[in-house]
């Protein structure tokens, strides 16, 4: 799990595929956050439980700061697993850092400073359906009368299995080809990645390789690299020559089980031959019957007597 969280956050932390994730999944493609609005934030926030000061760690967050907006916190959460409970984990993530705003507020000699949104959104890299609901209310047991009462909190939910193509085509970044691969992967659909260059293909395919135990594709293209290819490489050189490579053994398989399946054949070719040539000498000699000669064949007479023609006229 550490692993997966690892590679990850090292491709999500390029600024320019973290905001293209989020125009992806926030903006319906439009570029409303720019690479260059974003800054790095603190991932850890503390809180107390048991006596004790503990931890708790994002994924990966950044602040945006542009002319419109003076700030906001947006993270990501990467799940691999299913967890009924991420709502709590997202509210106790953002209620941290709204606490810590509200400290800093506090302390602030600016009675009139604002504080900012905070925004995670929790992408989903499993296979199996997410089928629990995306918000506070589902992971609590409340009462019908405090319902009205008790706030909800919903989670910013994306996973790869409910992607269309459309959705795909909103992402331009290297995401674009982690969500390609991965709803392919999940959806058991035909994958047809496109000649779209990597800008960090080391972090690709650190996620492909991880996630998917597929390291087919981290082989061949250490070997595509190694030749000092120029103008960066795509997943569709990568996986073509995985599709060659793979027509290639098996026709080189097709062959050497074809050569064993023709010397079987050949082999129970010439043992029926034998016991042809065997039962028609015995005939011959009037050592068995035309009848006991054909069932010892398992033909009829006529089959017998047109097979053993081959060896021997009547």
């Amino acid at each position: 799990m550490a692993e997966k969280d690892r590679t990850a956050k090292n491709l999500e932390a390029y600024n320019n595929v973290f905001a293209d994730i989020v125009n992806g999944f926030l903006f319906d493609g439009r570029k409303v956050i720019s690479e260059d609005d974003l800054i790095p934030a603190e991932n850890e926030s503390f809180f107390k439980a048991d006596g004790n000061i503990r931890s708790q760690e994002r994924d990966i967050s950044k602040f945006w700061m542009n002319t419109n907006i003076k700030i906001a916190l947006i993270g990501y959460e990467n799940q691999s697993d299913i967890d009924k409970l991420m709502a709590m984990r997202v509210i106790g993530y953002d209620g941290a850092n709204y606490k810590k705003q509200y400290i800093e507020a506090k302390n602030s000699k600016d009675k009139d400073r604002k504080c900012y949104p905070v925004v995670t959104l929790v992408i989903y890299f499993g296979k199996k359906e997410w089928k629990y609901e995306k918000n506070l209310h589902s992971c609590l047991d409340i009462p019908d009368d405090l319902l009205p009462f008790v706030n909800d909190y919903k989670m910013n939910f994306y996973s790869f299995n409910d992607m269309s193509s459309e959705q795909i085509e909103k992402f331009s970044s290297d995401f674009k080809i982690i969500a390609q691969f991965f709803n392919a992967l999940n959806t058991g659909s035909d994958y047809h990645p496109t000649d779209q260059k990597m800008e960090h293909p080391e972090e690709v395919l650190d996620m492909i390789d991880v996630f998917s135990k597929d390291h087919r594709f981290r082989d061949e293209y250490n070997t595509i690299n190694n030749r000092n290819k120029e103008g960066g490489i795509s997943m569709c050189e990568i996986y073509d020559k995985i599709l060659m490579e793979g027509e290639a053994k098996g026709r080189a398989e097709g062959k050497a089980e074809g050569r064993a399946e023709g010397k079987a054949e050949g082999k129970a070719e010439g043992m029926i031959e034998g016991m042809l040539i065997t039962l028609v000498d015995l005939f011959k000699k009037g050592i068995i019957t035309l009848q006991q000669a054909a069932e010892q064949a398992g033909m009829s007479i006529p089959e017998f007597q047109k097979c053993a023609g081959l060896y021997v006229s009547f």
